[in-house]
């Protein structure tokens, strides 16, 4: 079994409304996460988003780190895909490359990234989200653990959408017309 954690609890700030439920080319993000680890091979998709229905964080507002703690807890492999849900255009092939170790991310970008699921790993997240003053950085957690970092054939793929210009970036690089774009201006 494969397992991939989906985190898209985010509070979209920057973006000024939820990314998860932005739209590209007539799916919402989300949906295209979960599309898009089916087609990896991964059959046990968990998603870390703080409503009912989902994985809710054990720490609240304590990040990406919080997410992947709590949803891990739920995790079945040895080894599980951490992805967020505001990389739409990685595709399945990236994310093979990555499954092919036991921790690993692009080179230069911690997410997606491959985690081991072992008791340390569990230990080593909730000690750090427990500190008054953690350090949650997913890179540090990652190199705690010996990642490989992986040069991405694709540097594309890995554009995030944090802003409505990031935003509008990913649709000019999908083909998307504007006419298209769910995302309004505040």
């Amino acid at each position: 079994m494969q397992s991939a954690i989906i985190l898209a609890g985010g509070r979209s700030s920057r973006m000024g409304q939820d990314k998860a439920l932005l739209k590209l080319q007539g799916k919402t993000l989300l949906h295209r996460a979960v599309a898009l680890v089916k087609a990896a091979g991964i059959n046990q998709i968990l998603i870390s988003r703080n409503e009912p229905g989902f994985i809710n964080d054990l720490y609240p507002g304590a990040g990406p780190l919080a997410g992947i703690q709590s949803a891990l807890l739920h995790v079945n492999a040895k080894h599980c895909l951490v992805l967020p849900v505001d990389t739409p255009l990685l595709t399945a092939d990236l994310l093979k490359l990555l499954l092919q170790h036991p921790c690993s991310c692009f080179a230069d970008s911690p997410l997606p990234a491959v985690i081991p699921n072992t008791t340390e790993v569990k230990h080593w997240l909730s000690n750090q989200l427990q500190q008054k003053t953690p350090d949650r950085s997913i890179q540090q957690f990652l190199q705690s653990f010996g990642v490989v970092e992986i040069e991405c054939p694709d540097q594309q793929a890995l554009a995030n959408t944090n802003t409505p210009d990031q935003w509008q970036h990913v649709i000019q690089l999908c083909g998307d017309h504007a006419k298209n774009l769910q995302y309004h201006q505040p």
